[in-house]
């Protein structure tokens, strides 16, 4: 997005540290995702309180819960295929929308940082339009490990 030049001199800045500590490397600041669509208005809410429809739903959450939203958008058909995103955090959002899959991202450090994102927490992001598909899959999906714990809990007692 164009960035006032104060900001955008600060992002050079950021990138350079990051690069000078070899962090990332120029060429992945290059393969980035990033926005195709002119850059409007950023609106961060709890779902229930949006005052407008989401382009991507961002999930915060332990590993098991992640687990079991992963595995819901995998059952609507949205899942991903790819390894889980690293660094920076902030890709997740134009790669939700860019590819209209959900993602599971490791967060970054900056985003540890100014969100206060535990080191057990991690993220899930869903495209806003499928956000029902993945919610209607998600019963089902939690009741299924829900079955499957117990049946792998009594299995793991007859093999000890």
């Amino acid at each position: 997005m164009d960035l006032p030049a104060e900001r955008a001199a600060e992002l050079q800045q950021v990138v350079g540290t990051m690069v000078g500590l070899e962090y990332i490397r120029m060429e992945e600041v290059l393969a980035m995702p990033k926005r195709t669509e002119p850059f409007g208005v950023a609106v961060y809410a709890p779902l229930a309180e949006a005052p407008v429809d989401p382009d991507v739903v961002l999930v915060r959450g332990d590993a098991r819960q992640i687990m079991l939203v992963a595995e819901a958008a995998r059952a609507a058909g949205i899942g991903h295929d790819g390894a889980a995103m690293g660094r920076p955090a902030c890709t997740m959002i134009p790669q939700a929308m860019r590819t209209a899959r959900g993602n599971t991202s490791l967060g970054c450090i900056g985003n540890r940082v100014y969100t206060g994102l535990g080191d057990a927490e991690l993220y899930f992001t869903i495209p806003g339009s499928r956000l029902p598909d993945v919610v209607a899959k998600l019963e089902t999906v939690v009741h299924a490990n829900r079955e499957l714990q117990q049946y792998h809990e009594g299995r793991r007692a007859t093999l000890a």
